[in-house]
């Protein structure tokens, strides 16, 4: 299968490594990190091969991410499904920037999560489920289970570890206890690492893009960013 990734280059690392038994190739606009000598990457779409599956793993909504993905779906096979990162906007949201209601299918994506056996996926709201079978074989294919969930920002893993990491950062801003002790009182219920490990590898404005978006959607406290964690997006 020919893929084609746009996003994030920390993001696309990690899944080309885990794709590596298919032909990966990286549409280089918005990407401003080598990702090395063996990585096919394209600067205008008409250079690409066909494609059977684009994967968009941009975390924040910006006018260049919906530029780039309104050039994917007018120039890319159309029959080749896109999915796209919707940690911190809703499937339904984002087809109403871009189009391609039918095509576009939500996926949850941030650093490391790709080590999990299973893959979060969304459909737009009133979508037809078209892709499900060729995303659930692609899926299988690189040893992940795909599970449908419903299009709420933040899905499932990616809102539960922001909150997660969000208290434990408030926990810290209030001088109750210093990083390297939450993170080991946390490992009875993060036992690879603590909350704050797994936030700097997710990264800080990550956590705080989706922590903001949660918060404007969905309203509570436990959604707002701590201070703390919106000044160590910024000095990231």
């Amino acid at each position: 299968m020919n893929l084609l990734f746009a996003g994030q280059a920390g993001l696309i690392k990690e899944w080309i490594d885990v794709c590596s038994e298919h032909t990966c190739v990286v549409y280089s606009r918005g990407v401003k990190k080598d990702l090395g000598p063996n990585v096919q990457t394209v600067s205008a779409l008409d250079e690409s091969p066909h494609i059977d599956l684009i994967i968009d793993l941009n975390v924040r909504m910006s006018k260049k991410r919906r530029l780039i993905l309104s050039d994917l779906l007018a120039e890319i096979n159309h029959e080749a499904p896109l999915l796209c990162n919707t940690v911190a906007i809703t499937a339904t949201e984002l087809t109403a920037h871009v189009g391609g209601a039918d095509r576009i299918v939500g996926l949850a994506a941030l650093p490391g999560l790709i080590e999990s056996q299973h893959v979060e996926v969304c459909f737009p709201y009133g979508a037809k489920h078209g892709h499900q079978e060729i995303l659930t074989d692609f899926f299988a294919g690189i040893g992940k289970r795909m599970e449908v969930v419903r299009d709420e920002i933040g899905m499932i893993t990616p809102r539960m570890l922001a909150v997660m990491i969000n208290e434990a950062v408030l926990i810290c801003q209030q001088d109750l206890t210093g990083q390297e002790t939450m993170d080991m009182l946390m490992r009875v219920t993060m036992p690879d690492s603590g909350p704050l490990s797994w936030g700097h590898r997710i990264g800080w404005r990550n956590l705080s893009t989706i922590l903001s978006a949660m918060h404007d959607e969905l309203g509570g406290e436990r959604y707002r960013p701590a201070s703390l964690l919106k000044k160590m997006a910024l000095s990231e």
